[in-house]
This record gives C-alpha cells, structure tokens and sequence, in this order.
C-alpha cells in the first residue's frame, strides 16, 4: 500500500509540473498552478476541502504506517 501511495502522490507531483508547464507557454488557456491554488485559497470551502484531504492522505498513509 506505501508503493501505491508514493505513485500516487508521485503522478500528482508530474500532473502539477504538466499543469505549470501548459499554463507558461504563450497565449495558454490553461491556468498555472501558481493561478490555481490561487483561486482555492481565496475560495473558503475549496480551501477547506484541500486542507481536509491533504490531512486525510497524510494521515492514513504516513502517520498509521499505511
């Protein structure tokens, strides 16, 4: 399950590079991920909602061993 989650949270390291990396080039509609966690910071219940998870993930697979 540890392997699992490393992947995971490796795929999610990559999709945010892709996404940094598709928002820089010229003219892009796609945002940076710099304009995304932007927008949920200000956002109150996105902002809670990525904090709730990013706890959830933590805590289940480093904290408790996985």
């Amino acid at each position: 399950m540890h392997a699992l989650t490393v992947t995971v949270f490796a795929l999610l390291g990559g999709a945010f590079v892709v996404l940094e990396l598709l928002g820089r080039r010229e003219n892009a509609s796609t945002p940076t991920v710099r304009k995304l966690l932007g927008a949920t910071v200000h956002n109150r219940p996105a902002l809670v909602l990525l904090v709730l998870t990013w706890w959830w993930f933590g805590w289940h697979f480093f904290v408790t061993g996985g």
